[in-house]
């Protein structure tokens, strides 16, 4: 069964992550799941004004920012 990950846990672990700019990648893996099983979460918390992106990493991955940073 797939975790369902609220648009508040997603920023709460931006916000618990300690660091100015993170990546999907790093939000998934402090909630200890897939980066696929917050994407919902994820979309809702930047179309709320949460996160705001910054770039990308040399791979390509998006760079984001709390909207409290």
């Amino acid at each position: 069964m797939t975790p369902t990950v609220t648009q508040d846990q997603v920023v709460e672990a931006a916000n618990g992550l300690g660091q100015p700019e993170f990546s999907r990648d790093d939000v998934a893996e402090k909630l200890g799941v897939q980066v696929t099983d917050l994407k919902d979460a994820f979309k809702a918390a930047r179309q709320a004004g949460d996160f705001e992106k910054v770039g990308e990493d040399a791979e390509g991955k998006g760079r984001f920012r709390t909207k409290s940073a």
